[in-house]
């Protein structure tokens, strides 16, 4: 076995363990920070030997080999799981109103409209300013061109989330328009120049 592989199964093995750990910490009565910190540390330990083993290639046997572990776990924890007891509820995250509440259908769709297309907006007048300061940079064409289609969905999802997570309309304008506004103003500069 060469150093490289070997690097490669101690950063997996370390992956395995991570996940383990976790999932003892996150069982423990208490809340402990010193377990977590444990188990989030071997994560990163076991990425960074799998890293130097053999690059992403090695940084993506120990993420199978951690993701393997944590998918093992959580197939048995729903094994033995009890039975739950109460019934449902027909409001699954906040998607349906409970009876008697207003449907909100304007709120939803505007919603709907920040996160999907005015958000994929954003995120394509983002990646294209960073493709136009590339250019600037002296950055081909097709390297320019590639990281924009990987920086695209990369932002989109980013902001889709942002925007969810935030509980006033304001804020999400705002969070909108920043990266839209910066990534006009990047493609105009690099139009200018």
């Amino acid at each position: 076995m060469t150093e490289t592989a070997s690097l490669v199964w101690i950063g997996a093995a370390a992956t395995v363990a991570a996940v383990l750990q976790l999932r003892r910490a996150w069982g423990l009565p208490r809340r402990s920070a010193a377990a977590n910190g444990v188990g989030w540390a071997l994560l990163l330990i076991g990425a960074a030997f799998a890293l130097a083993g053999d690059g992403a290639w090695g940084l993506a046997v120990a993420s199978l080999a951690g993701m393997a572990a944590a998918a093992l776990l959580l197939a048995h924890a729903g094994w033995t799981a009890p039975k739950g007891k109460g019934r449902a509820s027909d409001r699954k995250a906040h998607m349906l109103p409970e009876a008697g509440e207003p449907r909100a259908l304007g709120r939803r769709l505007l919603t709907l409209l920040l996160t999907v297309p005015l958000a994929f907006a954003a995120a394509l007048l983002a990646a294209l300013g960073v493709r136009a300061l590339a250019g600037l940079a002296g950055w081909s064409d097709a390297d320019g061109n590639a990281m924009t289609l990987l920086l695209v969905p990369l932002l989109w999802g980013i902001l889709a989330f942002w925007l969810l997570m935030l509980p006033r309309r304001g804020a999400q304008y705002s969070l909108l328009a920043i990266p839209a506004a910066a990534g006009l103003g990047l493609i105009f500069i690099g139009g200018a120049v």
